[in-house]
């Protein structure tokens, strides 16, 4: 099957997506924020509710961002993501799964420093991995392009992180502000990715990131029967 081009129509529709996602997760880490802070002593920023605030922030934060993401983008392209509750079902799984794994890394922390630095990670790897499981999800044949995308995508995001921590700027702000903004640049360079692509197989006609394209002359390996194994341990 030819794979679909993608169009600016398309494209805007997945900054659409990405954005209305991380601006969704970031308001509901706001609420939360806002919820608790009544609870929070004044001067208690290292304090052992503090860092159970941050920890809750992060975990609704990704939660919807990510979740929000996956609905809209199984909406605004149906035809690629068309696997909605199944996609939904493993991006919800996943981020509570990784929710688990984090809760000791937060703390383990030894200060509110480190604390936010565990949440821009468990957000940043929360991202990635739901990308990937929406890419592997949308079609069999040209997830390795998904791969390829989001990858250089999440490349991208660390390294604007580090300009803006070079930049002396605040480590919440940028962890709140990294919902959108990575969410925004997957989409970007995920879809620049694939119209790239989309450019070389027009020009080159070699189709090289279809999983069914024979690279290095695995189609030449033919599999053994059983018997055909036995006769030839005999």
């Amino acid at each position: 099957m030819e794979k679909r081009p993608i169009s600016f129509t398309l494209f805007l529709l997945r900054l659409l997506s990405g954005l209305v996602g991380g601006i969704a997760g970031t308001l509901a880490a706001f609420v939360v924020y806002f919820l608790m802070l009544s609870f929070i002593p004044a001067g208690g920023e290292d304090s052992s509710l503090s860092t159970f605030t941050v920890i809750i922030m992060a975990f609704v934060g990704t939660l919807i961002a990510n979740t929000v993401t996956a609905a809209m983008l199984t909406f605004m392209d149906a035809q690629k993501y068309s696997r909605r509750k199944t996609t939904l079902t493993h991006v919800f799984i996943f981020n509570l799964v990784l929710f688990f794994f984090t809760i000791p890394l937060y703390l383990l922390a030894i200060s509110m420093d480190i604390v936010i630095g565990v949440a821009a990670l468990h957000f940043l790897l929360s991202a990635f991995v739901s990308a990937l499981i929406m890419e592997v999800l949308a079609g069999y044949e040209y997830s390795l392009l998904g791969i390829y995308g989001i990858s250089f995508g999440i490349f991208v995001s660390i390294g604007l992180a580090f300009v803006a921590l070079a930049a002396n700027s605040s480590p919440l702000f940028i962890t709140l502000a990294s919902m959108p903004i990575v969410w925004l640049i997957l989409m970007i360079v995920n879809s620049f990715a694939e119209l790239i692509y989309d450019n070389i197989v027009h020009f080159y006609g070699v189709d090289a990131l279809n999983v069914k394209t024979d690279l290095g002359g695995d189609a030449e390996i033919e599999p053994k029967d059983d018997e055909e194994e036995t006769e030839e341990e005999k």
